[in-house]
């Protein structure tokens, strides 16, 4: 678990340069790779959210999001809801 996964050490970790790193991923991915870790992040919580007691603020803790307003706003851009409204869904998400 990387609460502080960025681009610059996902590049690192992928042996190659920052512009390499974004080059590659345009060529498989409409996302940016910094899309891409949000999404990633976004979808564990959800997972988190559906499969823990976890509060919504430890979850966001706990994925890298240091503000609960922030990741509220990119959850209910993601996944069309707010994450109360997720948990209390029946949305296997």
């Amino acid at each position: 678990k990387d609460t502080d996964l960025n681009v610059e050490t996902l590049a690192k970790l992928m042996n190659m340069s920052r512009s390499t790193l974004y080059r590659k991923i345009k060529e498989i991915s409409s996302k940016s790779p910094n899309e891409l870790i949000n999404t990633s992040r976004l979808k564990k919580a959800a997972f988190l959210l559906k499969t823990t007691d976890k509060k919504i603020f430890e979850v966001a803790e706990e994925i890298g999001y240091r503000s609960q307003t922030s990741f509220g706003r990119n959850f209910q851009k993601h996944f069309k809801m707010s994450p109360s409204e997720f948990l209390n869904s029946n949305d296997p998400n």
